[in-house]
């Protein structure tokens, strides 16, 4: 995303592939046709557990709760990459090899409905976020990658083509909403940021409930104390990748010290417009 690949107005880059149709980063990998062959080969097994979600949308802080959950509420000093691998980036130097992790395999994922390995017994568990946060953080985080793999133009541009799909993962809209038409599928638990911010040791109950993984009411109230935005900021150096940090703010509303009306405006019409009749909403304000 690199500010020498704007002409004429319009962006290309060549710091990505596809998978499927799907633009991925290609730092994830020195061998896209072989990640290609593992996605698609991919080995899931009965108990395998997914975290599945657009970029910048709560990925990480859903792996640290999932993790927690797993763990009896333990805090890791371990990178949650480690313990939590992304299936798109296992061929990654130094990267986990997910096919070789014991189960339960926690994994997760920024792959769309269509492309992402299922199979039953497998859970899946989809966080979304309101696309206009969604878009300034994807933004302050490609901002901090720097120029030689991350994006260094104005933000009016980042905005423009996050609405036309330009983006690492395409199309917010259809990305969330091929996950929203699944909702009801006994093995997919969707779920919104903005919920988990409101009513955080809830849903971790919610979670547990769909995991079937009994947890006292002691231990739901540790993991949601421990995975505050607060507190998980005092383990930083966990949730730094390769240089930008995953944490950022961790609020609901950013987006409006970034939105001019202009931007809105066609946010709306682009965006926006795409939930009506689906039943899919969200909070924007705190």
């Amino acid at each position: 995303m690199a500010s020498e690949n704007f002409t004429d107005g319009e962006w290309t880059s060549p710091s990505s592939f596809a998978l499927n149709g799907i633009p991925i980063p290609r730092m994830f990998t020195p061998d896209p046709a072989a990640l290609h062959d593992y996605v698609v080969n991919f080995q899931t097994r009965v108990d395998d557990v997914f975290i599945v979600s657009y970029p910048k949308s709560g990925t990480t802080w859903m792996q640290e709760i999932l993790w927690q959950l797993y763990n009896n509420g333990e805090v890791s000093k371990r990178k949650i990459f480690e313990r939590v691998p992304m299936l798109e980036r296992a061929l990654d130097n130094g990267r986990p090899d997910v096919r070789t992790l014991p189960s339960p395999r926690l994994i997760h994922s920024h792959l769309t409905y269509d492309v992402i390995p299922k199979a039953e017994g497998c859970k899946y568990m989809y966080i979304a976020r309101n696309p206009k946060d969604v878009a300034v953080s994807f933004y302050e985080f490609m901002k901090a990658h720097g120029p030689s793999g991350g994006y260094n133009g104005p933000w009016e541009f980042f905005a423009r083509i996050f609405m036309e799909g330009k983006v690492f993962y395409g199309l917010w809209n259809k990305h969330v909403l091929e996950w929203w038409k699944h909702k009801d599928d006994s093995n997919v638990l969707f779920l919104k940021y903005e919920d988990l911010k409101k009513d955080l040791s809830g849903n971790i109950q919610l979670i547990a409930e769909f995991l079937e993984k009994p947890v006292s009411a002691d231990t739901i109230n540790k993991i949601a104390h421990q995975c505050t935005f607060k507190e998980m900021a005092k383990n930083m150096a966990t949730f730094t990748l390769d240089g930008p940090k995953l944490l950022r703010k961790g609020e609901i509303g950013d987006w409006k010290n970034y939105f001019t009306p202009d931007i809105a405006k066609h946010f709306e019409s682009e965006v926006m417009k795409e939930l009506m009749d689906t039943g899919l909403t969200f909070d924007f304000e705190a």
